[in-house]
């Protein structure tokens, strides 16, 4: 009977060790978890749930995520699902908390927004080894930099790390339902390079493998460039939008070639300057360029509204600190201003506090 239950043991552990899960279910999570599901060997997927309220908005969902391509539901579903948080009263009876599980994650995908990540990533750090890969697909820098400081100090027990940029369009109709509204790819790759281990490639392989997600993998120094050309793109697109109370396509009026100008000119000094930048990747960072890109992006998205616009109007907390922010303190320690894009950020952060106090009362 011991054989048979150290067997059963073994057996449950194996298969754990191929479980991918998924902390942030908005736009980006949701879509990576369906298409994960629409691989012929679908890997087993869990759902975490880092907020009070997503396990009765999954029960309504008929715990299904769904996708909409040109209007058409494309519906996917056995997932498990897990809480992080403890559970409010009529959520008690659904689900065990991740607080009392000991066991390993090797595989997690990171979705949420920038400024909630140490926050959501905490109940589950215990799970978290030297054996996990970390994929985080989020807006913004320099969410790695403070989930090492306060959660990961010692490299030793430190996770695997992967970054992907997202650029597929997506929108949320509801929770658990979103559509697909314009085609894009998912660039990722590890920042860790001589830190792998075995279960490092299956995140990896089931990535490349999701058909949906249009995965390219990258080298170390592709990721950063690609990061800081999404960077470039909101800084500029994001807070002007906010301040401006426009879509986006109001970026690309000739009015506002002057004030792009100014905006991308200082970001191009700061990108110029940074040490961990190769020569190479630093001539597509130049100031025509980036003012191209911007406007490109803006004429492509042009009747979007703007994450941040979004949060904004919603009386949320944007990610201004991982965006302008970011920006502002590396310019700082290369001894640099960004006074246009710092006045910005002030303007995004008056607007989000009057749109917190008008819901406040």
């Amino acid at each position: 009977m011991s054989f048979i239950n150290a067997s059963n043991k073994k057996e449950a552990q194996r298969k754990d060790s191929k479980r991918i899960y998924i902390l942030g279910l908005g736009n980006v999570g949701c879509f990576v978890a369906h298409s994960l599901k629409s691989m012929l060997m679908e890997p087993s997927i869990t759902l975490l749930f880092h907020r009070k309220g997503l396990l009765d908005n999954w029960k309504k969902s008929g715990e299904i995520i769904e996708l909409r391509i040109d209007g058409v539901p494309n519906i996917r579903g056995g997932f498990n699902v897990e809480p992080t948080v403890p559970l409010s009263e009529n959520e008690s009876d659904a689900a065990s908390s991740s607080a009392t599980d000991f066991s390993p994650i090797h595989h997690l995908v990171i979705a949420v927004k920038a400024q909630n990540t140490v926050a959501a990533l905490k109940p589950i750090q215990h799970r978290l080894t030297a054996e996990s890969t970390v994929l985080f697909l989020q807006n913004g820098m320099g969410v790695i930099e403070e989930v090492n400081t306060r959660l990961f100090p010692s490299q030793t027990g430190r996770p695997n790390y992967m970054i992907g940029i997202n650029s597929h369009g997506l929108n949320s109709i509801e929770p658990f339902v979103i559509t697909h509204a314009g085609n894009g790819s998912i660039s990722f790759g590890t920042i860790s390079p001589g830190k792998r281990d075995t279960y490092s490639d299956y995140l990896q392989q089931s990535m490349l493998q999701a058909e949906p997600l249009n995965t390219i993998l990258c080298s170390p120094e592709k990721i950063l460039q690609l990061q800081w050309e999404k960077l470039v793109a909101n800084l500029v697109v994001n807070p002007q939008t906010t301040v401006l109370d426009c879509p986006n396509g109001r970026l690309a009026e000739p009015e506002m070639a002057n004030t792009i100008r100014t905006l991308t000119t200082e970001i191009s000094a700061v990108i110029q300057a940074l040490p961990e930048m190769s020569a190479r990747s630093k001539e597509q960072f130049l100031p025509d360029r980036l003012q191209a890109l911007v406007t490109a992006i803006a004429t492509k998205t042009a009747k979007n509204v703007s994450s941040m616009l979004q949060d904004v109007r919603a009386g949320k907390e944007t990610e201004i600190a991982y965006i302008t922010g970011y920006l502002l303190n590396r310019a700082e320690e290369l001894g640099l201003r960004c006074e246009e894009n710092e006045k910005l950020m002030r303007e995004v952060l008056v607007r989000q506090q009057q749109m917190q106090d008008r819901q406040d009362p």
